[in-house]
C-alpha cells in the first residue's frame, strides 16, 4: 500500500493548485480553455477526503508531519486569496 500522508499531500497540493487556478481564470490571467474549473477541483477535493478517510482507517504516515502541515498552509493561504478576490462563498453560512 502506498504511503497515506504521501496521498494527503499530493491530495491537498492537487486543490491549491485548481484553486489557484480559478484565482487566475477570475483575474484575467489564464484562459478557461483546460478543463471544466469546477468538475477539477471537486475531483481534487474528492482525492483529499479519500487520503483523509483512508488516514482515518489506519492508514500509515511515513513522512514529516511537517511537510503535510506546508501542504496545508499552501492550501489556506490559497482558500484565502481566493475568499478576498470574492470568488468564494463563505464558509458555513457565515457572512
Amino acid at each position: 500500500m502506498a504511503d497515506a500522508g504521501r496521498d494527503l499531500i499530493s491530495a491537498i497540493n492537487s486543490l491549491a493548485t485548481e484553486i489557484e487556478r480559478g484565482i487566475f481564470v477570475a483575474q484575467g490571467i489564464a484562459a478557461p480553455t483546460i478543463g471544466n474549473l469546477e468538475e477539477d477541483r471537486a475531483r481534487a477535493m474528492q482525492r483529499c477526503q479519500q487520503a483523509i478517510a483512508i488516514l482515518q482507517a489506519g492508514g500509515t504516515i511515513a513522512i514529516p508531519r511537517g511537510e503535510i502541515s506546508a501542504a496545508m498552509r499552501r492550501l489556506e493561504g490559497m482558500l484565502a486569496r481566493e475568499q478576498r478576490l470574492g470568488k468564494s462563498p463563505r464558509v458555513c453560512g457565515v457572512h
